[in-house]
């Protein structure tokens, strides 16, 4: 598995995600997926719904508009999966919190 213009992986949660939600909501639908290394490896997140609900939270504080997202886990592998539909309300601005 590789990364695409509509796929990032991310090991963990950082603000850095922030910036591709923005970008999957002004130019077109994408994923990114919690718990693969950048070479592709499943490495899976600890406490999945808690770090569910971290993601919603930093979407719903940092993004304006907030976009439309669906968060769902793979209970096997322990990986979340952030998808990201293109907003109608553009553009979708990262209010970046220091």
């Amino acid at each position: 598995m590789r990364e695409t213009k509509d796929l990032e992986f991310k090991e963990q949660v950082t603000n850095n995600f922030l910036k591709t939600v923005s970008a999957f909501a002004n130019y077109g639908n994408g994923e990114i997926l919690f718990g693969i290394t950048d070479r592709g490896e499943v490495k899976g997140v600890t406490n999945p719904v808690k770090v569910c609900l971290d993601i919603e939270n930093r979407i719903n504080d940092s993004l304006d508009p907030v976009p439309e997202y669906t968060l769902s886990v793979n209970e096997k592998t322990s990986v979340i999966t952030l998808r990201v539909t293109e907003g109608m309300h553009k553009p979708y601005f990262y209010k970046s919190v220091m």
